[in-house]
């Protein structure tokens, strides 16, 4: 067969398993540089089958991709592999030689007419390793440049950078920077001042620092509504509304109304037999009122919930459980999600040194 010809590419993957951002980066990136004239191709060669779609099971991140890029191949070449939890079961040592010509020539086909692939992992570079299939084995394959995204608040990025950098020389390929995201205000000076200059001290450059963005990261009402499995019982046309703070309402409603006034655009939770706290939230900026025990709500509260366009939600689960379920959720980036979409491009354009990146990986701009 003959020699697989490589594109341009930047191979994004996550330096540990709780950093995030990697999908918005990868679209922020690849909007911008299609609006550089450039033909922009994405690939994710291991995706996590999250969900099915006509029959067939898909990785959602690569639908976005797909739909919001305008990409002519089909999901099954723009993800040929996808791993479910037990993947152990699903695949074998003994598979990896039948697997690794599956996503070549697959990568042959998406990279077709491309000037420049944006590559995605699936979680971080050791993924995939029993199988060969590591992020580094691959972007060893096709010829990519790795680059890693860091979310790790603490001093404890750098070493966790430095090792994953150690793990992908060991491959024979060099790791070509990073890019930190979600970084709070509190937190950046210290990753600007300490941080940032112990890892370029090691010759990994740092290409950018992405700070939060609640637009990005707070959940609608309507997605915390179905993470839970609550029932909407009022503001069905205001599942919108952005989530970015969670309050317990369980305490007298004087103290609660002062309560609620330190936070905007928040969820409260509390129990279905407490009015009092329900109505004293709707007389702040509240997003949503969880009621719990699926105990039904005074009308006082539904009649106020719609007379301020506020989402009443009901769900089975006591009010500890209700708020452990909440407070990992976060935004997803979705089809048709112009808002986070449009976010993504902006805090790619604005954090992070895009056209250095282009430049670095020999793309030349039209």
């Amino acid at each position: 067969m003959n020699e697989m010809k490589k594109v341009p590419s930047l191979y994004v993957a996550s330096a540990t398993r709780q950093s995030v951002g990697k999908t918005a980066l990868c679209l922020g990136l690849a909007l911008l540089f299609r609006e550089e004239g450039l033909k922009v191709g994405y690939y994710k060669p291991v995706g996590w089958r999250t969900k099915t779609l006509k029959g067939q099971p898909i990785d959602e991140d690569t639908l976005l991709m797909k739909e919001t890029l305008k990409l002519e191949e089909p999901l099954e070449l723009l993800a040929p592999i996808l791993l479910e939890y037990h993947y152990l079961d699903q695949y074998s040592p003994e598979d990896s030689p039948e697997l690794l010509k599956k996503v070549k020539d697959a990568y042959r086909e998406v990279s077709e007419g491309k000037d420049i692939l944006i590559i995605e992992s699936l979680h971080e570079p050791s993924l995939g390793e029993s199988l060969n299939l590591s992020a580094a084995d691959l972007a060893k394959a096709f010829g990519s440049y790795l680059l890693l995204l860091s979310s790790t608040p603490q001093d404890i990025a750098v070493d966790e950078i430095l090792f994953e950098s150690s793990c992908i020389s060991g491959k024979g390929l060099g790791c070509c920077g990073v890019v930190f995201s979600r970084v709070r205000e509190p937190i950046d000076r210290r990753i600007k001042e300490r941080v940032i200059p112990a890892i370029e001290r090691h010759g990994i450059r740092v290409w950018g620092v992405i700070p939060e963005s609640t637009a990005l990261t707070a959940p609608t009402v309507g997605e915390v509504a179905e993470t839970l499995g609550g029932e909407v019982l009022c503001g069905e046309d205001f599942l919108s509304k952005p989530v970015e703070n969670y309050l317990v309402g369980a305490m007298t409603p004087e103290a609660a109304l002062r309560y609620f006034r330190r936070a905007k655009r928040k969820a409260v939770v509390t129990g279905g037999d407490r009015p009092d706290i329900a109505l004293a939230a709707l007389e702040t900026d509240t997003s949503a009122v969880i009621l719990t025990g699926n105990i039904h709500p005074d009308v006082r509260v539904l009649a106020k919930a719609e007379e301020k366009g506020v989402p009443i939600i009901l769900v089975p689960y006591d009010t500890y459980t209700t708020v452990n379920k909440v407070r990992d959720i976060t935004g997803k980036i979705t089809v048709g999600d112009v808002k986070r979409i449009n976010e993504a491009k902006r805090i790619a354009a604005e954090y992070v040194d895009w056209r250095g990146l282009l430049s670095m990986i020999g793309v030349k701009r039209t």
